[in-house]
C-alpha cells in the first residue's frame, strides 16, 4: 500500500513537471514575442519535437526585454529539472515502477534546484569566469 501510494506520488510529480515545463515555454516564447499558446500546446502534444525545436527557435527570436517572473523561474525549474529526471531515470534504469521511484525521486530532488540555478540565476556565471 505505501508504495502504490509512493509511486502514485511520483507519477504525479513526473506529470506536474511536464506541465510546468509547457507553461515555462509558452511563458518564455511570449515575452519574445512569438505565439506563447502555440508553444505551449505544440510540447504538451508533441515533447520530443518540441523542445528541441523550441530551442533552436528561440535563438531568432529577439532576447527578452524583461527577466522572467518568479512563478515562471519556479515552475520553469521544476519543469527542466522535473523532465530531466524522468529521461534520465528511464534511460539508466530497468523499466519497473520501482526502479523508477528510487532513482526518479532523488534526481528529482537534485535536479529542480540545479536547473534553477543553471537556468535562471545569473549569479552563478559570474562565479564560472
Amino acid at each position: 500500500m505505501v508504495f502504490e501510494s509512493l509511486l502514485v506520488l511520483v507519477l504525479l510529480a513526473f506529470t506536474f513537471s511536464g506541465l510546468c515545463l509547457c507553461y515555462a515555454i509558452a511563458a518564455d516564447a511570449s515575452a519574445r514575442g512569438a505565439s506563447g499558446l502555440f508553444w505551449g500546446v505544440f510540447v504538451f502534444g508533441l515533447f520530443p519535437l518540441a523542445v528541441p525545436a523550441y530551442l533552436l527557435y528561440r535563438t531568432r527570436l529577439p532576447t527578452r526585454t524583461e527577466p522572467a517572473g518568479q512563478l515562471e523561474q519556479v515552475l520553469g525549474a521544476y519543469g527542466i529539472g522535473g523532465t530531466v529526471a524522468v529521461i534520465v531515470s528511464s534511460v539508466l534504469t530497468p523499466p519497473d515502477p520501482f526502479s523508477l521511484l528510487v532513482y526518479g525521486l532523488p534526481l528529482l530532488i537534485v535536479l529542480v534546484p540545479a536547473a534553477f540555478v543553471l537556468c535562471y540565476d545569473p549569479s552563478w556565471r559570474t562565479l564560472a569566469s
